[in-house]
């Protein structure tokens, strides 16, 4: 099979009707019988990845229903911290919890004190302020190491270690 150009060749040992057939369509399509190997090994790939990326697509679809629900559910909190949306937030974190098997304990916490925080907001704006930048500083970054262990678990699919964080 030549044709490849400039560069280091080898040969590939194949049945001797694998050889015809791939001189046939080299013949056919008037492309050189490495081309043809070669866009045959793409389409193989590209099979392949398309099955495993199907398969995988209905918990891609879940994950990223839940990443969006629990990152609503926060930013409605956020903007509104009433019992009403404490509650429709630790539901939310609950449901996580039970059918993604993530650890949500730092994001309840910072909830809790999130929405404890603004019911007892000093009179000193200053002070106000820094506290309530603090408190949403801490319901941010748990938020995000939620988010992290859930795309780590499962988009990127890294194993879990034998130490939990705490």
């Amino acid at each position: 099979m030549s044709g490849v150009g400039r560069g280091s060749q080898t040969t590939v040992w194949v049945p001797k009707e694998l050889k015809e057939r791939i001189k046939s369509l080299a013949d056919k399509y008037g492309k050189p019988q490495w081309k043809i190997l070669l866009d045959a090994l793409s389409l193989y790939e590209t099979s392949i990845r398309k099955a495993r990326t199907k398969e995988e697509l209905p918990v891609v679809d879940k994950v990223v229903w839940y990443i969006e629900k629990l990152s609503m559910s926060v930013g409605a909190l956020k903007e509104n911290p009433s019992e009403t949306n404490l509650q429709k937030t630790l539901k939310t974190l609950k449901q996580v919890k039970e059918r993604l098997d993530v650890d949500i304990r730092l994001l309840e916490r910072a909830v809790n004190d999130y929405v404890s925080l603004t019911k007892k907001l000093s009179s000193n704006a200053v002070e106000q302020h820094e506290l309530l930048d603090e408190a949403t500083m801490e319901l941010n970054m748990a938020l995000k190491s939620v988010l992290i262990e859930i795309v780590y678990k499962y988009i990127l699919k890294e194993e879990e270690t034998q130490t939990q964080i705490t």
